[in-house]
């Protein structure tokens, strides 16, 4: 990134329809891992079957070894399936938290106030420094690259699309040597947020 102030645009009424922007990558709760865990894991034939046969166990007819050291097979591939569950999930846990309390730079009250990523709202004007990464979506108001005094940026988006080519962005106002942002008074229409990816 070659731009050292980016912000997204002040919005007169922000409410609370907006998604807040922190990120959660995990599939339980400590309330629904085991439920949902044993759900996804029957999910899958194998399991389905070996359970048909411990089942089938029980029946006298059908008998053909220990009826109660017939699940011991089927309860030991559960338990460590679900182990290695619940490891790789309070992994991304981990990450969530470190992504989620990352700083950004917010403008508040006319100084530059350390922020969690998560804390930030929409109508914040945030500013990121050179090769940092960018914390939410938002809208280029000033670029100090002097590249032709043309207000560009350029961006890496392999986070996103895997794609490591930089991306060019132009800044939304008119290039000037020194942003001000006491007379900033622009109007930004956009989309309501959605889940569209692109």
């Amino acid at each position: 990134m070659q731009a050292n102030h980016v912000g997204a645009v002040d919005l007169p009424n922000v409410d609370e329809h907006f998604l807040r922007n922190n990120i959660r990558t995990t599939k339980y709760t400590w309330l629904t891992f085991l439920p949902r865990n044993l759900f996804e894991q029957f999910h899958r034939m194998a399991n389905v079957y070996f359970l048909f046969i411990a089942c089938l166990n029980w029946v006298p007819a059908v008998q053909a070894f220990g009826k109660e050291i017939s699940f011991i097979p089927l309860f030991f591939v559960l338990a460590v399936t679900a182990i290695k569950d619940l490891y790789e999930d309070r992994r991304r846990a981990r990450s969530d938290r470190e992504v989620n309390n990352s700083v950004a730079e917010v403008l508040r009250y006319g100084t530059w106030t350390p922020s969690p990523w998560s804390k930030l709202q929409v109508g914040d004007i945030v500013r990121v420094p050179q090769n940092k990464t960018i914390p939410a979506d938002m809208v280029l108001l000033h670029s100090t690259s002097h590249e032709g005094k043309t207000g560009f940026c350029y961006i890496e988006t392999a986070n996103l699309d895997g794609e490591t080519n930089l991306k060019q962005r132009q800044m939304y106002t008119e290039w000037v040597p020194e942003f001000d942002l006491s007379g900033f008074t622009h109007t930004v229409t956009c989309e309501a947020p959605n889940v569209k990816v692109g």
